[in-house]
């Protein structure tokens, strides 16, 4: 709905940007305290938390005066939000077999772009009918139902995480000596680019799409959300895919799909900077290629989480889901703006996809080249 919040404020497409600057601020700030809480806290309980906080912090949006106050909000929000992904991640690592790890994560992950399109569908529609203030007060209301239902009904398996803290209550390792860990892991380290390939990506996209189908294809509002939704669609079912695929086609060699979607999303990004953005095409085929860009630039989330968390103790999934954070979320806090500042410079978003086309290209093959030298620990952190 950025497309009303900027009409009614009168921002420009760069300070639209800012939202998600200040959103994903926060969550880089405390990202990897907040996967340490998440190990802490345990599955169910870091969910209800973070999506009940979430909730609220919606709820003030709709009911804020000035774009600024929602500026806070955005930080404030994005330290909620923080303690979700550790915790989903971290009961994926619980309960799936190593051999169906990505397509789980791919599963979990893709069932949280649900939301994507359904938001991305009915909030423009509901935000013109009723106005965007209206239409964030409900999806406060169903976020907080949602922490309930999670409160009420999710079981963790067999509380092997309470006979852990019990058992090794004093052998703990402290936050210091994770991260030291962690900075040792090379092979680890080289991941992390690609963490910020999705992170470049995955913000830029939602954080502009809708303004560059109305402003630059001339799209209506509605229609700009229909082609977010088949965004997050395609992210769906790609996450899960790409999971399955990189099993069974790579046999859990995650530095090859990974290596593989980067240039993809590269390919589809250059595609729309330099295709889309120029020539004049059907409704359906812009939806389309809206849904094959999300099938690649979010199907790569659950192979990146997957291969950070097979290579460190159980007990650190969340930590280390929060040191992975940092990557795509410090990314967040920059692109947005700028990839909005050069589609105010030049008056339309043709520089700014083929600038973050060449940025991906650049991370991806810097990922292929350096994680090469240790593309032999990932294949034996794998079969663990």
């Amino acid at each position: 709905m950025l497309p009303l919040v900027q009409d009614e404020f009168l921002i420009s497409r760069a300070e639209v940007g800012l939202y998600s600057s200040f959103y994903f601020f926060s969550s880089v700030m405390i990202a990897i305290f907040s996967g340490k809480i998440a190990d802490r806290l345990g599955t169910k309980n870091g969910l209800v938390i973070g999506v009940g906080l979430v909730g609220a912090m919606i709820a003030l949006h709709s009911i804020s005066p000035t774009f600024g106050l929602i500026l806070i909000l955005a930080f404030i929000t994005g330290i909620a939000f923080s303690l979700i992904t550790p915790s989903v991640n971290k009961g994926v690592m619980e309960i799936s077999e190593p051999s169906k790890r990505s397509l789980s994560m791919g599963i979990v992950h893709g069932g949280g772009g649900l939301g994507g399109v359904l938001g991305a569908v009915m909030l423009p529609y509901l935000g013109e009918m009723y106005g965007w203030r209206t239409t964030l007060l409900m999806g406060s209301v169903f976020a907080i139902i949602v922490a309930l239902f999670i409160l009420k009904y999710f079981r963790p398996p067999v509380n092997q995480e309470e006979q852990t803290d019990t058992a090794d209550q004093k052998e703990k390792p402290s936050l210091r000596k994770d991260l030291g860990l962690f900075l040792r892991n090379r092979y680890l380290m080289t991941v992390f680019a690609m963490g910020i390939v999705f992170g470049v990506s995955i913000s830029s996209v939602t954080g502009h799409f809708p303004l560059y189908m109305v402003r630059d294809l001339g799209t209506t509002t509605t229609f700009a959300g229909l082609g977010l939704a088949a965004f997050h669609l395609g992210g769906i079912l790609g996450q899960p895919f790409w999971g399955f695929f990189n099993e069974k086609v790579f046999q859990g060699n995650r530095r090859i799909a990974l290596s593989l979607l980067g240039f993809l999303i590269c390919g589809l990004q250059l595609f729309f900077g330099l295709i889309i953005s120029r020539h004049v095409f059907a409704p359906e085929l812009i939806l389309l290629f809206s849904f094959f860009l999300g099938f690649c630039t979010l199907g790569i989330i659950a192979i990146y989480f997957t291969t950070v968390s097979e290579l460190v103790a159980k007990q650190q999934v969340g930590t280390v889901t929060g040191l992975a954070l940092i990557f795509p979320r410090s990314s967040t806090v920059i692109m947005p703006p700028l990839f909005g500042l050069a589609a105010d410079v030049t008056g339309t978003y043709t520089v700014s996809w083929i600038i973050l086309g060449l940025l991906v290209a650049v991370l991806t093959s810097a990922f292929l080249y350096f994680s090469g030298k240790y593309s032999s620990s990932a294949e034996q952190s794998n079969s663990v």
